[in-house]
Parts: structure tokens; C-alpha cells; sequence
């Protein structure tokens, strides 16, 4: 049976969303002077990698294209964590910074999940644990603040 264009469109939009998240850690890392930040950041970008690995996985089994971040938007989106953190660098802000742009992808997952209703049980399970994980990542974000 043929995935279903939903399960596609929510399997890319969670590869989307968490690459997006990778991208984010990535650009951040290497400004965080905080042992105990550091690690629970790259402990972070391997979650989003896996849930990332997970989709397009679900994507090869019915020959689909998986979702590749542009080059412009990658640009866009580093420019901006740079930009952001241009004169300030502290601990405080990288995770508000982190907090918002986890914001952005649950409020951008549940409108996915809410457009793609026709989505079978794999693609809205992996979408409900992204949602999940994105929650606890601003719960333990705020322990930063």
C-alpha cells in the first residue's frame, strides 16, 4: 500500500522541524562556554537526530523523498541564531532563544498535524512524540533561564 500524500507531508514536516532544530543546537554549540549547557545541547541534537532519521526511514520504506533544508533557508536561519547572539552569548539567552524557536515548532507541528487529518497511526505517532519532546526540551530549557 502507497503512503498516503498526508503521511508524507507530515513525515517531511518532521524532518523539517527537526533538522531545523539541529541547525539551531549546531549554530549555538560553539559560542556555549557552560560544560553542563554544552552537553545537554549535543544531547539535544542527537534527539532531533534521531527523530529526524526515524521519518526519512519511514520515507525510504515507500520510496519517498525525504525533505532537505534549502541552502538559503539553512542560511537564513544561521544568520539569524548569529545575529541573535551577537552581543549576547549568555546561558540565559541561548535558552530563551532555544525555548522560542521550540515555540515555533509545536505551534507549526500541531497546525501539520491538524491540516493532515487523513495522516495514518506511524506518521501522527511520530508528530505526537515530536510534540512531546519539543515540550519537555522548553520544560528543561527553563532551568537555564
Amino acid at each position: 500500500m502507497a503512503m498516503k500524500s498526508d503521511d508524507t507531508a507530515l513525515f517531511r514536516e518532521i524532518q523539517r522541524s527537526a533538522q531545523k532544530g539541529m541547525r539551531v543546537i549546531e549554530t549555538i554549540l560553539p559560542k556555549v562556554a557552560d560544560d553542563p549547557f554544552s552537553l545537554y545541547l549535543n544531547g539535544k541534537e542527537l534527539q532531533y537526530s534521531q527523530i529526524n532519521d526515524r521519518a526519512r526511514q519511514e520515507m525510504l520504506k515507500e520510496k519517498q523523498e525525504s525533505y532537505r533544508t534549502g541552502a538559503v533557508a539553512e542560511l537564513a536561519l544561521k544568520g539569524s541564531v548569529h545575529a541573535d547572539t551577537l552581543f549576547d552569548t549568555s546561558i540565559s539567552h541561548m535558552a530563551r532563544l532555544m525555548i522560542r524557536e521550540s515555540s515555533r515548532e509545536l505551534t507549526d507541528m500541531w497546525k501539520a498535524l491538524n491540516h493532515h487529518e487523513n495522516a495514518g497511526p506511524q506518521s501522527r505517532q511520530l508528530a505526537e512524540e515530536f510534540l512531546d519532546f519539543e515540550q519537555k526540551t522548553i520544560t528543561e530549557l527553563k532551568k537555564f533561564l
